[in-house]
């Protein structure tokens, strides 16, 4: 049997084939075989009790509904002698299916990140509804985080910035956030007007605009200075500091923290 998270799954379609073999290439009217009937009470019942939990997953649905309503069906007709063409259409059915949807399994499986929490597979579920490529940053920075043999952070510190940036931008772009009541650029480190608004006054934007208490606007705004201030120790700028994130265990944790501070700002954007 297949080791991990898809060995029942893996198992369970190995049993599904030999039986689907056995009864496509049986020539009786009817199937009375007491063992072929009980091993496919024993596939179903596999299905059911260790398989099935494999695809309760949120892109599966439909597959979980063809498969529980084809394996019901098979187990009611191994109950009884009943006609093997009633068999045949439904095993047919079911292994035409299986090898997209184990495909498409073995590529979501491959996708999740060993250890994940709750939030962040959250974060990734509603970040590849809205923008698609900042899930994929976020996904990346989680990866190369838990990757023990790392010896650059420059890749996951660009990859949080992304993913917080192509949010900002998507739900608050510049020209809006300019044109809206009471805006003022704020200043640069050399007292000059900056050319774009801020990550702040973007968080600020978008709970404004769904009308959010002020009181909620601080601790999004704390974490957006608190990203400031880590980014301001790691380069020159918010906009390219990924490039210059050194190869030291101090700027990994600061790379840890800059991404707990991006997941609390996420989690008011996205509304978690």
């Amino acid at each position: 049997m297949t080791e991990g998270p898809l060995a029942a799954w893996h198992g369970f379609y190995s049993d599904f084939k030999k039986l689907a073999a056995k009864i496509m290439a049986s020539t009786s009217v009817n199937i009375n075989s007491t063992f072929l009937r009980e091993e496919t009470k024993s596939v179903a019942r596999r299905y059911m009790q260790e398989a099935r939990s494999s695809i309760a997953r949120t892109n599966f649905e439909d597959d979980q509904k063809f498969l529980d309503e084809h394996f019901k069906k098979l187990y009611e007709l191994a109950e009884g002698r009943n006609a093997a063409t009633s068999y045949k259409w439904r095993v047919s059915s079911v292994r035409k299916a299986l090898p997209k949807i184990t495909s498409r399994l073995e590529l979501d499986v491959a996708r999740e990140v060993p250890g994940q929490t709750g939030i962040e597979a959250q974060i990734i579920d509603t970040l590849a509804g809205l923008v698609a490529s900042a899930a994929l940053s976020y996904e990346q920075a989680i990866r190369d985080l838990a990757d023990a043999g790392r010896v650059s952070y420059r890749g996951p510190a660009a990859e949080l910035r992304e993913t917080l940036r192509e949010v900002l931008d998507r739900q608050a772009p510049d020209d809006e956030v300019i044109k809206s009541p009471g805006y003022k650029p704020e200043k640069d480190q050399f007292g000059k007007d900056r050319a774009r608004p801020t990550m702040k006054q973007q968080v600020r934007f978008i709970l404004k605009a769904r009308g959010k208490s002020a009181s909620t606007y601080e601790l999004p705004e704390k974490a957006v200075e608190a990203i400031d201030a880590i980014v301001g120790g790691l380069a020159r700028s918010v906009y390219n500091f990924g490039s210059v994130v050194t190869h030291v265990a101090s700027e990994r944790q600061a790379v840890v923290n800059l991404k707990r501070y991006v997941e609390v700002v996420l989690t008011h954007l996205l509304e978690l």
